[in-house]
C-alpha cells in the first residue's frame, strides 16, 4: 500500500496523500468506500455494500453498477497498478470485497489510539503529555463521521460509538487541565457550553463545579448541579450519580475541591 494515503471518515469522507486530497467521484461510490471503512482489513459482502448503497432497495443493474463504483476507487486508490495486474488496496476476494488498510491510515482507528494512550499518561499525571495527546486525538474531527451512508444502521450505530467516544475524550480533556491547574476561566467558559449541550451528561457538570469552586463561584456551582438534577430527573427519571452528589455535598460543607477530579 501506498504510504502516503490517509482515509478520513470523521468529518466528509476524504482520501488523502502527499500530492492532495482524491477524487472519490459521486455519492454512491463514495458510499461504497465508507462501508468499507466501516470494517478495514476485514472483508464484506457485495449484499451489505447493495445494501449501504441502496437502503430503500437495490436496482436491477445492482451488481454490475458495484463493480463499476469499485473499479473507479480502485483507479483512485492505485492509479500505477497495471490493468490486469493484482490491486493491494481494494481487492475482489471470494466472499466479498477487502480494503486493506492498515489500522493507522484512518483517522477513526488514530483517534481511539490517541485516546487510550491520553487516557494512560492521565492516569499516571503527565499532565502536559496527556493535555497534548487529547487535543490532537480531538483534531482529529471535521465533522458527522459516516455521514455518506445516511441511515444505514451499521454506519449510525458505528457513528454513535465513535460520538460517545469523543465526549470522553472532552471530558478527559478537562480532566487533565483542571488536575495541571491551567486557566480555570477557559475551563469553567468551554464546560459551561458543553453542559448546556448535553444537560444530563453528570461527568461535565461534574468538571465543571470543580472548574467554578476554583475561581471561588460555589453558588454558580450549586446552581449547575440544580439544573442537572432537574434535567436527570426529567428526562431519564433518576437521581443524580454517588460522585456529582458527593461533591455537591463538599460544596455546601465549605470543602475545597480542588484536587477532587484527582480522587475518582
Amino acid at each position: 500500500m501506498p504510504a502516503d494515503l490517509s482515509f478520513n471518515i470523521l468529518g466528509p469522507l476524504s482520501v488523502s496523500s502527499t500530492d492532495g486530497p482524491l477524487p472519490l467521484g459521486p455519492a454512491r461510490q463514495r458510499a461504497v468506500l465508507s462501508a468499507l471503512l466501516l470494517a478495514p482489513g476485514q472483508v464484506v459482502g457485495a449484499e451489505r455494500l447493495t445494501e449501504a448503497i441502496w437502503p430503500a432497495g437495490p436496482p436491477g443493474n445492482a451488481v454490475a453498477s458495484l463493480h463499476s463504483y469499485v473499479s473507479h476507487l480502485r483507479r483512485q486508490l492505485e492509479p500505477d497498478c497495471p490493468p490486469w495486474g493484482r490491486n493491494r488496496i481494494l481487492r475482489r476476494e471470494p466472499q466479498g470485497y477487502l480494503l486493506a488498510v492498515e489500522a493507522e491510515r484512518v483517522d477513526a482507528r488514530r483517534f481511539e489510539c490517541l485516546l487510550r494512550e491520553g487516557r494512560q499518561l492521565l492516569r499516571k499525571g503527565r499532565f502536559p503529555e496527556a493535555s497534548r495527546i487529547l487535543r490532537a486525538s480531538l483534531d482529529l474531527w471535521r465533522g458527522a463521521p459516516y455521514a455518506d451512508l445516511g441511515d444505514y444502521e451499521p454506519a449510525v450505530c458505528e457513528a454513535a460509538r465513535l460520538e460517545e467516544l469523543r465526549l470522553a475524550t472532552l471530558e478527559s480533556l478537562w480532566e487533565v487541565e483542571l488536575a495541571w491547574g491551567q486557566d480555570y476561566v477557559t475551563a469553567v467558559a468551554e464546560l459551561a457550553a458543553l453542559s448546556a449541550k448535553f444537560p444530563t451528561r453528570e461527568r461535565l457538570g461534574w468538571l465543571l463545579m470543580v472548574a467554578l469552586c476554583e475561581v471561588d463561584r460555589q453558588a454558580e456551582a450549586v446552581a449547575v448541579y440544580n439544573r442537572i438534577r432537574r434535567a436527570v430527573a426529567q428526562e431519564l427519571g433518576v437521581d443524580p450519580g454517588r460522585e456529582l452528589r458527593a461533591l455537591f455535598a463538599r460544596i455546601l460543607r465549605d470543602e475545597s475541591v480542588g484536587q477532587a477530579c484527582l480522587q475518582r
